[in-house]
């Protein structure tokens, strides 16, 4: 056989092993009369591995039936329209993939023999099972969906052939870290929790299977946790006011010209716990934190940085990351009267961190693909620039839901309604307003004498947004008109969310706040909150991993392209400088020049016919 290199050199699969299925195999199996499913599914399952082969580009002959290596290839934190119509389309397919994939290798038989077994796990199950369905009450008062937890620690348990009485805190370990995914990991940490608090259940079938003495089993922290001794806490705290706070104003009789304190702090005690991990020095007893910035300790801080991004280790981080701690630590040390030259001299000569230089000035490349996917297909930037629109229609699905049910149940409508709405809102101002910082956006207020958002009076009023210097990057003042007459309707959907979704908030009628927090009175919706209801509602919608912040590169991306050169425009948006504007969407700008100078070339060619 002739070696074709457009073949064989594909990046991400290998070739078959010997004993390894490939998708050809997962095909045949389909078809053969061992397999346990319909006709119906079959043809499902068999289109489906055709189309994942067809869009991996190679035959199925030479694709390893690997759902792990599937799942890489076709992330479900990605969605490309080639994958489905829609992104649950697209999941869907991904499900039947790997279920047909998951029932040719045995991996799905071999999962309900494990369920099947008749052991002590199966007898704990059906005892806390008959326990939790009891009506009277019990000192272990449990809803049955509680012990799902249990059986996927069991199938982990049986891979290992651990029995329920041989867990103690070491075998607890073993089958945390035997545990395949971050869920079956925490369903280990939730059953054995649950495993300890049936103790007190006084039935002799219990005391049979239990282990002899309590697991007490606790989640191991992923990083190796260093606590800096208090007295050194506060002299950097004092540290950090001095490099922040700015200059002292005799007529203001005030500091002005400050910066927040947060990425001194927190590169600074990255370098402490790191040092600490290193072996470079001992946190207890040390006198002064000017001893932990020495060339010898900042030398084996970054090797160390290096060797648990390399490996992957606990505490890792990226080269874009550790360049901005030690960029950091210049300000921070001069401006204590402290020497920076060992830092500036790290910064320009070690690689690694030069990677992360380049990194900070560059888009990564998923969003670099993700921006130019808004700027060539018009279909994608339309339903970037409307995600608004999708948003508020899953909320009043939601809250035609709740009307329709009661309880509980209509309480989690609600509580969806209220997700999906608030986040149409913060999608409209991106939009229709400006795209601004989330940080920024959550502090907006639109009561009182100094409100920043007005939404007008009358329904062909425009609306109005004004960001105070201080949270600005450029510590310039933005204004901006939301349009009554936008074709995006941003103002629409803001408007509707006062009405509708607003009043959903315990204390909407007093908070200014137009993104009101959800339990503390008076207060913001704190960002933790809202990027964990955005990353859920933004996949919904067929979205998946967009952060909020894209919607300022991608914003900037079509700007640029449709106003190549117009620098200020872009500036003007988005409230950075030029020079940042240029670091992060001058590609844009050179690939258009590439394709005019394409044009050029054959400019006086006829036409085709």
């Amino acid at each position: 056989m002739t070696f074709n290199p457009f073949e064989d050199s594909f990046h991400g699969l290998g070739d078959k092993a010997a004993g390894e299925k490939n998708l050809q195999d997962v095909l045949e199996w389909l078809e053969r009369d061992e397999c346990p499913l319909g006709e119906t599914a079959r043809r499902t399952y068999a289109q489906a591995v055709r189309k994942a082969a067809r869009l991996i580009g190679r035959v199925p002959d030479r694709i390893p039936a690997c759902t792990e290596q599937f799942q890489s290839i076709f992330p479900n934190r990605d969605y490309d329209r080639s994958w489905g119509k829609t992104f649950c389309a697209a999941k869907r397919w991904k499900r039947n993939v790997s279920a047909a994939i998951n029932g040719a290798t045995g991996i799905i038989a071999a999962q309900k023999e494990r369920r099947a077994r008749r052991d002590d796990w199966a007898s704990l199950l059906a005892v806390l099972g008959e326990i939790a369905e009891k009506g009277f009450p019990s000192p272990f008062e449990r809803h049955p969906k509680r012990l799902i937890c249990i059986q996927s620690c069991a199938d982990t348990a049986r891979k290992l052939e651990v029995r329920v009485s041989d867990i103690d805190p070491d075998v607890a370990l073993c089958l945390y870290r035997a545990a395949p995914t971050p869920a079956a990991k925490d369903a280990v940490v939730e059953a054995l929790d649950l495993i300890d608090q049936s103790r007190v259940i006084t039935d002799r079938r219990l005391q049979r299977i239990l282990p002899t003495q309590p697991i007490g089993f606790v989640r191991p922290e992923r990083a190796e946790k260093v606590a800096i001794p208090e007295p050194l806490m506060q002299e950097l705290e004092t540290w950090v006011d001095l490099a922040s706070r700015g200059l002292w104003s005799i007529t203001d009789n005030a500091f002005v010209g400050g910066v927040s304190p947060k990425p001194y702090l927190n590169a600074a005690k990255k370098i402490l716990t790191t040092a600490e991990r290193a072996g470079a020095l001992q946190l207890v007893g040390l006198n002064t934190i000017a001893s932990a910035f020495d060339e010898r300790v900042l030398v084996a801080v970054v090797q160390m940085l290096r060797d648990l991004h390399k490996n992957d280790g606990p505490g890792a981080i990226t080269p874009r990351t550790a360049w901005g701690y030690f960029d950091c630590l210049i300000p921070l040390l001069e401006r204590n009267g402290e020497d920076a030259s060992s830092v500036r001299t790290i910064l320009k000569t070690d690689s690694w961190l030069k990677i992360g230089r380049r990194n900070r000035t560059e888009m990564s490349p998923r969003l670099r693909s993700f921006c130019r996917k808004v700027v060539t297909d018009m279909n994608a930037r339309i339903r970037f620039l409307s995600l608004h629109i999708q948003l508020r229609k899953k909320a009043i699905l939601h809250l035609e839901a709740a009307q329709m049910t009661t309880g509980r149940e209509a309480e989690r409508h609600l509580e969806k309604a209220r997700r999906f709405g608030t986040c149409a809102a913060f999608a409209a101002l991106e939009t229709d307003a400006i795209p601004a910082r989330v940080s920024s956006v959550l502090m907006t207020t639109f009561r009182g004498s100094a409100a920043w958002l007005c939404l007008g009076h009358r329904k062909a009023d425009d609306g109005r947004i004004m960001m105070p210097p201080a949270f600005v990057k450029n510590r310039k003042p933005l204004f901006a008109t939301i349009s009554a007459t936008s074709r995006l309707r941003g103002l629409e959907t803001l408007r509707w969310y006062e009405k509708v979704i607003r009043p959903l908030f315990g204390d909407h009628k007093d908070n200014v706040h137009f993104f009101p927090a959800v339990q503390k009175q008076g207060r913001p919706l704190p960002y933790a909150t809202f990027k964990s209801w955005w990353s859920d509602c933004a996949a919904e919608c067929g979205f998946p991993g967009l952060n909020p912040h894209m919607f300022r590169h991608g914003q900037a991306s079509i700007i640029v392209a449709e106003n190549p050169g117009n620098w200020s425009l872009v500036t003007a948006r988005l409230g950075d400088t030029e020079a940042v504007c240029r670091d992060n969407y001058a590609w844009i700008d050179h690939e258009k020049l590439v394709l005019a100078g394409q044009q050029e070339l054959t400019k006086e060619f006829p036409s085709a016919a």
